[in-house]
């Protein structure tokens, strides 16, 4: 008898095990569906433009909840889809510059499949997760503790911060005391920006033409760079054959070397340019590369497209309709739009305060531009963009680094209270 009662007790607490078992998995796998919605969330800020433009907050808003929407539905709790128990929490305040989006997910109906000997059928489990869009020029006035960002990817125009041209007035787009963006330099964002090299033409290396002493408005100088080259894309155009100077391959893969362990934020964070190569000469690195990278060709016609009109009125998110590239990649039509593009890069700011120009340079913050074209023939080191957004990166230092969410410098991160 007793034997008996004891094996009956065993299985009750088997069984009971099991179902704990079943809700502690159905616990794991909800916090991560609300952490990749919040996520989500947190990468629709950047993809609007909120982050340095607080009038796109209704259209952030549509885009998170949208984002979040997505993300908690292609994640599954116990076979089935989560439901927001709330809707999304949007926080534009408390941290002005780096928003923050709250979700809040539950998963109900879960069966008890012994538990239900004590009268329970069902049970139910729920999490919550905060994601916040991390603009590294508001973090100094948002926190405690400066956390710089290193972006990934960065390509190899070092554009002058400073972007005047002499006589004219010195707007910069980063302030390099506080890292924080110029209120005038805010401005510009939606705009075309049209870069050359300002290395000397007919020159073997980058010179610089006689009598001027730095980079002026529109100009750029190559940045030093080394291996290894990593996520390269496919043969999709010329200067995609794998071939080039290590200059050539940065600019077409992700090459993270530069600035994946520099913090940008310390003033020491330096980047050298490199006096041997002339962009505008050769074999065309600059067109070679920035086709590789865009997916394009000396004659256009697959790279993607960016409407501007919305953006720069501050109406709406950046359009970008997909080219044949694109759509072959991804399966879209031609009428279709993206939140994101290989046409997107990160470039390096430096400091020309000094108008002698060192051959290291510090780095104050980074442009994010949509390439729209570029050079070929005697033009091939020019190339046109559009200013997606400007971040800065400040002179305090932290205690750790964020790493930039790839093509961007504005990471997103899962912010735990």
């Amino acid at each position: 008898m007793l034997v008996a009662l004891a094996m009956v007790s065993l299985l009750a607490v088997a069984a009971l095990a099991v179902d704990l078992g079943s809700l502690y998995a159905a616990r794991g796998e909800i916090q991560r569906a609300a952490d990749a919605a919040a996520l989500a969330g947190a990468k629709a800020f950047v993809d609007s433009g909120v982050t340095t433009d607080p009038s796109l907050q209704p259209v952030a808003q549509t885009m998170a909840q949208a984002y979040a929407s997505a993300a908690a539905a292609q994640n599954l709790v116990s076979g089935g889809a989560a439901q927001f128990s709330t809707s999304p929490v949007f926080d534009f305040t408390t941290y002005p510059g780096n928003p923050r989006i709250t979700v809040t997910l539950e998963r109900t109906g879960l069966p008890l499949f012994f538990a239900r000997i004590w009268g329970g059928q069902f049970a139910s489990v729920s999490a919550s997760a905060i994601g916040e869009a991390y603009n590294p020029a508001y973090s100094q006035s948002n926190t405690n503790s400066f956390l710089p960002t290193s972006p990934k990817c960065v390509k190899p125009f070092l554009v002058p911060n400073n972007d005047s041209a002499p006589g004219e007035p010195s707007p910069i787009y980063v302030d390099p005391g506080s890292g924080a963006p110029e209120p005038a330099a805010l401005s510009l964002i939606g705009r075309p920006l049209p870069l050359v090299s300002a290395c000397k033409i007919g020159g073997r290396g980058c010179t610089l033409p006689a009598g001027q002493t730095a980079p002026r408005k529109g100009q750029y100088l190559p940045m030093l760079v080394s291996g290894p080259h990593q996520y390269c894309p496919a043969s999709s155009a010329p200067g995609c054959s794998g071939a080039g100077s290590d200059f050539q391959q940065s600019i077409q893969c992700c090459d993270g070397s530069a600035f994946n362990f520099a913090q940008c934020g310390q003033s020491a964070t330096q980047a050298a340019w490199d006096p041997s190569i002339n962009p505008g000469l050769g074999t065309g690195p600059v067109a070679n590369g920035l086709q590789c990278l865009t997916h394009t060709t000396a004659n256009g016609g697959l790279e993607d497209t960016l409407d501007t009109t919305n953006f720069v009125s501050g109406t709406g998110p950046m359009l970008i309709s997909p080219g044949p590239y694109s759509q072959s990649l991804y399966g879209l039509q031609p009428t279709d739009l993206m939140a994101t593009s290989d046409s997107i890069m990160t470039v390096p700011l430096f400091d020309n305060s000094n108008p002698v120009l060192p051959e290291n340079l510090t780095i104050v913050g980074f442009l994010e531009l949509f390439v729209t074209d570029v050079g070929s023939g005697s033009q091939s080191g020019n190339f046109s963009a559009v200013i997606l957004n400007i971040s800065g990166c400040g002179q305090a230092t932290g205690s750790g680094t964020i790493s930039g969410g790839g093509i961007s410098a504005i990471a997103v991160r899962l912010v735990r209270n």
